[in-house]
């Protein structure tokens, strides 16, 4: 097996000359007193290794569009290992600026900026601008709300600069505004462009270090002049893969027990949502409260940054002092200690302006849950955070106790239109679900339940679609259906019509039914017309049948006919028949005509206790007569079960 690595590595190396490159590489000898602190560097190199590793992982189902870089955010999140590989890589971000900062911090102290190292230092800075560029084009591609407002923010920035600063805003965005040409230009310069420079700068950045060699500490003396005992393979790089172990486990850490943050969508139409940059920005986040005025931004987040990054980057050139030790360096280091004092003050002023999360009470916390437990939020948000068709609760505290019981308990008693059902609870449950209300303010921060099922469609996110829904189920009633079935409008309409079912509509929907079935169809299943039109419907036999139906449901008739209607017949406009003394001789008629109007149960209301003068007391004697001469049309008024109570057979007696 030995020969057998050996042959492979032999061919390699005949092939590539990589081999003997790689040994070179780990036998460096180094001075006796570089190790663990020389391994910030290195530190650097495993962060950004994780970076690409996890950030490809993403890539894979990241779709960098408006309509969907939410909702694959959300997906990977739901992925197996998914909220984690999404951790890292959030973390790792912070990881990179706080290590390339130690680092350069580290160079600056001991001076290992100076000659012959100058373009080392150089790198080390390009790579911290770099660094700052990952982070800024990879805030908006989760395209929640702290990431659009934050990229507004910031491309303002840039366009207050005099003259160009349109353009570069221009530029940046891919247009006026912050939307899909943003999205797809940040997405292409972070997972594309600055990738590849980073790469680059890196390899050239080891190249010049392993050149000139690593800069002992200054207690050892100068570079050149130091014994170097050990190698970097073994020694230094046991310390490497031990830092990089514990760096990996603290990413870890914060990833499993904190995870990736995820606002609400981006809604471009919310202008109450207030930014706030990440905690690396926030110094100068701070200095711009100090600098208002037309020039005080550009002053503020241009020129104070960029005049310190260029007397940093001309720092090795300027700096003609020989020695490195802290010492014998006074300007310099005084230097550093009021730029650190000055970050450091405004970083604290801009954490302290951050406003502190509101806490709940233990009261508060049982609410909480019960509201989350209810789906409260798939109607209403609270600080943005949530549905978005009722009203936000971030101001309920506003209304007292009682108030907001009767609310929950009788919804309809505050808006007779309201579509929100009525919240029956105990009197225990419904005090917490109060308390709760009662605690939200603008400080607070609700933490959404994430959704089960298929996701809403981007319009769906929309400020106004629950008013302006109506509009685009009119427009194509099959775009509804894709994915929703007709129950589902009447969880809302069945308490609240839609408006065009307001005013007369039961008179006029027949014409819309008959142009457009499919608008019906989109809420009402086939089976719902039949609850009218099976009874209702007026077919040629309607005169005769609707006295029973609209004793039953006269509220029905009354949605087309006013009472007015009814008299038309039953009062005003009788037939000619029916005269003066038609009631004393309507017996003598005859049933031919009769049945036009008139069903049997009619004669019932009067004969049940008023008889034909024809049955007279001696009637049940010698009906039998008149019913077989045909003269007396029994069946005017009675059926032949009526016979059959008495005689118990069909009549006439059968032969």
């Amino acid at each position: 097996m030995v020969r057998l690595v050996r042959m492979i590595g032999d061919w390699i190396e005949e092939q590539t000359g990589m081999v003997s490159t790689i040994h070179e590489f780990m036998d460096e000898p180094l001075p006796a007193k570089v190790g663990w602190p020389h391994v910030l560097g290195s530190a650097v190199a495993v962060a950004f290794l994780i970076q690409l590793v996890t950030g490809a992982f993403m890539m894979v189902y990241y779709v960098p569009t408006p309509d969907h870089a939410y909702e694959t955010v959300e997906y990977i999140e739901q992925l197996a290992f998914g909220s984690l590989v999404r951790g890292l890589h959030h973390f790792g971000a912070t990881a990179m600026v706080v290590l390339v900062g130690l680092h350069l911090l580290q160079v600056f102290i001991w001076g290992a900026y100076k000659r012959p190292r100058q373009m080392i230092w150089v790198i080390g800075l390009a790579l911290l601008g770099l660094t700052f560029a990952f982070s800024f084009t990879g805030y908006l591609l989760p395209w929640d709300q702290k990431a659009y407002w934050a990229t507004v923010v910031g491309t303002n920035i840039a366009g207050c600069i005099p003259y160009v600063g349109h353009f570069l805003r221009s530029a940046l965005r891919g247009g006026e505004a912050v939307g899909a040409s943003t999205l797809t230009r940040f997405f292409t310069i972070h997972v594309f462009a600055l990738p590849v420079f980073l790469e680059l700068l890196i390899v050239f950045h080891i190249y010049q270090v392993r050149h000139h060699g690593l800069t002992p500490p200054w207690a050892v003396g100068e570079p050149e002049n130091v014994p170097k005992p050990q190698r970097f393979f073994p020694h230094q790089i046991f310390k490497d893969c031990v830092v990089a172990l514990a760096l990996l486990l603290v990413l870890l850490y914060f990833a499993l027990s904190h995870g990736a943050p995820l606002e609400p969508m981006a809604n471009p139409s919310d202008t109450t949502y207030l930014p706030r940059p990440e905690w690396y920005f926030l110094p100068v986040y701070e200095v711009l409260k100090y600098l208002p005025g037309k020039y005080g931004e550009f002053v503020g987040a241009i020129v104070i940054p960029t005049l310190g990054f260029l007397g940093l980057l001309l720092l090795p050139y300027v700096d003609r002092n020989p020695h490195r030790l802290p010492r014998r360096r006074p300007l310099a280091m005084g230097l550093l200690v009021l730029a650190f004092t000055i970050i450091t003050v405004f970083g604290v002023q801009g954490m302290k302006s951050t406003p502190a999360k509101t806490q709940l009470s233990d009261v508060g916390r049982l609410g909480e849950k019960l509201f989350v437990d209810l789906r409260c939020d798939s109607c209403h948000p609270i600080n943005a955070v949530g549905g978005n068709v009722a009203p936000d609760l971030a101001h309920a505290a506003k209304r007292d106790a009682k108030t907001l019981e009767k609310l929950l308990r009788q919804p309809t008693a505050f808006n007779e239109r309201t579509i929100m059902p009525a919240t029956e609870l105990p009197p225990g449950k419904m005090a917490t679900l109060v308390k709760f209300l009662q605690e939200l303010d603008e400080h607070y921060e609700y933490t959404r339940v994430p959704q089960v099922g298929p996701k809403k469609p981007y319009s769906h996110f929309e400020e106004n679609w629950f008013l302006a829904h109506k509009f685009e189920m009119r427009k194509d009633p099959t775009y509804c259906e894709s994915c929703h079935k007709p129950a589902f409008c009447q969880t809302c309409h069945r308490r609240r019509r839609p408006d065009s079912h307001l005013h007369k509509w039961l008179r006029y929907h027949y014409g819309v039914a008959t142009e457009n079935p499919a608008y019906c169809q989109a809420c009402h299943e086939s089976s719902f017309c039949d609850a009218c039109h099976a009874e209702m419907t007026h077919t040629t036999d309607w005169t005769v049948r609707h006295g029973a139906v609209s004793n039953e449901k006269r509220e029905l008739c009354k949605e087309c006919h006013r009472d007015e209607t009814c008299k038309t017949c039953h009062t005003g406009a009788r037939p000619h028949s029916h005269g003066k003394g038609w009631l004393e001789s309507h017996g003598t008629a005859g049933i031919k005509g009769c049945d036009t109007c008139h069903g049997r149960s009619f004669c019932q209301n009067c004969h049940m206790g008023a008889k034909p003068k024809s049955h007279t007391p001696d009637w049940p004697r010698i009906h039998g007569g008149p019913a077989k001469s045909g003269k007396q049309e029994c069946s005017e008024c009675h059926s032949t079960s009526f016979c059959n109570s008495c005689h118990g057979t069909s009549m006439p007696h059968p032969r």
